[in-house]
């Protein structure tokens, strides 16, 4: 079972008023329908914003490779996945895209397409591989040399500090996650690259997706299907884990903050459930308000992140098996954000109804529209709708919010003159683009877009059999071919127009 079915089984920088203006025409717009419909037609050009990040995103282990040059170390993945039966077709990223040594190919290809930002990852155990102590400065020198690569082609670095790759090290010497000594390791590893990479890296992102590593790479009662593949005893214990994160996350907020050296941006990517109203009549829409704080994880994660408590209704209903929270911890992982990441793929129907918690979901049907693997679900709504309970769920009114992941893996042969027409990701990208425009036009603060993912890449225990890729990878030459849906979004960009 893949993270992202997983997850859907289980789930049931700058700051706001440097990218706000110009962001709230939506708003206004709806205030002018009101008082001259005709007008208002007439001046919605349904354009996105002219200041609008349109980017790109990637991972460290996906794509990076050189696995064991110029001193990296392993990773929880390394080993995950050069353990047999792991990863489909026994494929590690060992390899993976060779973006270690193509990435000035790599962001040539980016500044052709037209974006201005770039989502990457920095690999743990590249920069200190033994996940504490001892910089290892070549590791950091190649994030240098990619940075700076970025920056002379007018791309912004925005650049997540862990997206999953924990140094092996830790793994052994204290359980990693499960050990509240993280805190403190992922807080200095936090300052080490604010101090190597804070003159070139501005836009910061703590952790990539806390709900994933917590729930899929560690199982209750059976083994992840995620690295680092354990079982646990309790439901308690991984709530455990998913505490250490947030408060990792907090202890980072505020050690990139105390080593900058200037102004930067501060912000999390997370892949918190969005709950779309089946009919969006003022009872279903207060049902997917409901379905949004109060469900496994949003109660556990995106609740506390952004409002310093947990939910109380989430909280009642883990009874013995709530994480065990210290003084001090709430405050800790309160950290104010200049932005919010949102990695939105999929999402749940949902309704009004006479239950103890107010509401009901609906399942999906085997007819239901679905993309190449089974678990996702086409439900462009989902997009809309977790940026707006950001504000109507958790009172995030002013929070800027930036669409940090968003795709699907195509299912179509490449033809025979190279080219790989993945018609089905420009119909995926198009319509969920769409309702990213809507919560602009209806003045939520939304400030950009970063699909996933640039290429094709290691799909952890997919193997490289899926690719989410909007330019095709040949892995046995290396060759990068663009692809239809390449062409698409870039006729996005340049026209800042989705059609």
């Amino acid at each position: 079972m893949d993270r992202r079915h997983f997850l859907t089984a289980t789930a049931l920088g700058a700051t706001a008023n440097q990218l706000l203006p110009g962001l709230l025409d939506g708003q206004r717009g709806a205030d002018l329908a009101e008082s001259d419909p005709q007008a208002a037609l007439q001046k919605a050009s349904r354009t996105f914003p002219t200041n609008f990040w349109w980017g790109a995103a990637t991972a460290a282990y996906q794509l990076e490779g050189a696995a064991a040059e110029d001193g990296r170390k392993p990773s929880i993945w390394d080993t995950f996945s050069h353990t047999k039966g792991k990863v489909v077709n026994g494929d590690t990223g060992d390899v993976a895209c060779d973006h270690y040594h193509r990435y000035k190919d790599d962001v040539e290809l980016m500044a052709e397409l037209g974006v201005k930002h770039y989502r990457f990852s920095i690999s743990w155990p590249r920069v200190i591989p033994d996940g504490r102590g001892t910089v290892n400065q070549k590791g950091v020198d190649f994030y240098k040399r990619l940075c700076d690569e970025l920056r002379a082609h007018g791309i912004t670095p925005h650049a997540t500090l862990y997206h999953w790759d924990l140094p092996q090290a830790l793994q052994d010497k204290y359980k990693g996650w499960q050990s509240r000594e993280i805190v403190n390791d992922f807080a200095d590893y936090a300052t080490a690259m604010v101090n190597g990479l804070g003159d070139r890296v501005t836009h910061w992102m703590t952790l990539n997706e806390i709900l994933t590593f917590s729930v899929v790479g560690y199982g209750v009662g059976n083994t992840a299907p995620h690295a680092p593949g354990l079982a646990l005893a309790r439901k308690k214990d991984q709530l455990q884990i998913i505490h250490h994160a947030l408060l990792a996350h907090g202890h980072a907020c505020q050690a990139i903050r105390a080593a900058a050296k200037g102004t930067c941006s501060v912000a999390i990517a997370e892949n918190f459930s969005p709950y779309v109203p089946v009919v969006e009549t003022p009872e279903h829409i207060e049902a997917a308000r409901l379905a949004f704080t109060r469900t496994d994880f949003n109660g556990a994660i995106i609740t506390p992140l952004l409002t310093g408590k947990y939910d109380p209704y989430w909280l009642a209903q883990q009874g013995a098996e709530a994480p065990d929270v210290k003084a001090g911890d709430m405050e800790l992982i309160h950290q104010k954000l200049d932005a919010l990441g949102f990695n939105c793929y999929t999402g749940t129907y949902v309704r009004a109804a006479n239950t103890p918690a107010g509401f009901e979901t609906l399942d999906t049907f085997e007819g239901y529209p679905r993309m190449a693997l089974p678990w996702l679900t086409l439900v462009p709504e989902s997009i809309y709708w977790g940026i707006r309970m950001i504000t109507d769920a958790l009172g995030q009114k002013a929070l800027p919010i930036f669409i940090s992941e968003n795709g699907c893996a195509d299912s179509g042969p490449v033809s025979s003159t190279r080219e790989m027409q993945d018609t089905d990701r420009v119909m995926y990208l198009r319509q969920y683009l769409r309702q990213v425009q809507r919560a602009v036009d209806d003045g939520y603060p939304v400030v950009g877009y970063f699909p996933w993912s640039l290429m094709d890449n290691f799909e952890w225990a997919e193997g490289y059999t899926k690719r989410f890729g909007l330019v095709h990878v040949d892995y046995a030459t290396q060759k990068r071919t663009p692809k239809l849906s390449y062409r698409w979004f870039q006729q996005v960009i340049k026209s800042g127009v989705v059609r």
